[in-house]
């Protein structure tokens, strides 16, 4: 949990955001959440919900973040103790498990003239993972060629 920030008027248009209509489009993507909240103050859209981990709590925010008019997140969404700590008796987390690896996540602000190939030259120090980048922002983001400066994307730690 916790405020995210973000780039407001990021990707078009300038119309007041709407916290029903950024739940609907939330939902429209089939990220896993339940009783999924959202609610603006001004350019803060505030997110509450049961998500099914921390993954796609993650996912949630990224999609309400990157909607016109919104520049700040409050991220108020539960996910399952289960998906955070291990059951008594059972083994620690690995670098394997969904929580561990979402510890690791940066989020990168797409820059005028970047690609997925480029962000990932810059953050892993390699561009052929550009398809890990697309795969960790799906379903908002459906084609690599398909960024916007202003958007914010999630950078999973390198596998």
């Amino acid at each position: 949990m916790g405020l995210y920030d973000f780039i407001k008027n990021a990707i078009t248009g300038h119309s007041a955001p709407d916290g029903a209509k950024i739940a609907a489009h939330v939902t429209s993507l089939g990220l896993n959440v339940q009783n999924l909240g959202v609610t603006v103050d001004g350019s803060t859209a505030t997110v509450t919900g049961l998500a099914v981990n921390r993954a796609e709590a993650s996912k949630i925010v990224m999609a309400v973040g990157n909607t016109d008019g919104i520049d700040k997140v409050d991220n108020q969404m539960r996910v399952p103790l289960s998906s955070i700590t291990p059951a008594p008796g059972a083994a620690a987390p690995d670098a394997t498990d969904d929580h561990a690896d979402e510890d690791k996540v940066q989020f990168v602000t797409v820059h005028p003239g970047d690609t997925l190939s480029a962000i990932s030259q810059r953050v892993y120090g390699h561009a052929n993972k550009y398809n890990d980048i697309l795969e960790a922002n799906k379903p908002m983001l459906k084609d690599a060629d398909h960024i916007y400066p202003g958007q914010v994307l999630r950078i999973p730690a390198e596998a």
